[in-house]
């Protein structure tokens, strides 16, 4: 019999999240403004996005630190269900937290998940 071959954890990408000052990005009109617009490469135009979170009043999914949204964006037929499991970091260790969600199934060896650090 041959030993079993372990399965590689997840590869990580990274996601930045910024808390800006509105009075410091938007203008008069509450717009973006031209120079966040050029900084981060974004396009002039908007497009809208609507979130819905799902989960009871308790909010027993994300006590089980588990979320699922749908999203529908703007000029899209379709909409887009998520859930999402986080696993918390502990001292900075990232490949502890995929360590835990290999032993949870969450791993290489599977096309259907992305690991994200956010």
């Amino acid at each position: 019999m041959s030993p079993t071959r372990a399965v590689r954890n997840m590869m990580r990408d990274y996601e930045i999240r910024l808390l800006l000052k509105p009075s410091a990005v938007l203008n008069p009109e509450h717009e973006v403004t031209a120079t966040v617009l050029s900084t981060f490469e974004m396009p002039p135009t908007v497009t809208k996005l609507n979130v819905q979170f799902l989960d009871n009043i308790s909010r027993d999914l994300y006590a089980a630190d588990w979320s699922a949204r749908i999203r529908k964006i703007e000029n899209d037929d379709n909409f887009e269900l998520t859930y999402k499991k986080r696993y918390a970091v502990t001292g900075g260790d990232i490949d502890a937290a995929l360590v835990a969600a290999n032993n949870d199934g969450f791993n290489a060896g599977s096309a259907k998940f992305e690991a994200q650090v956010e």
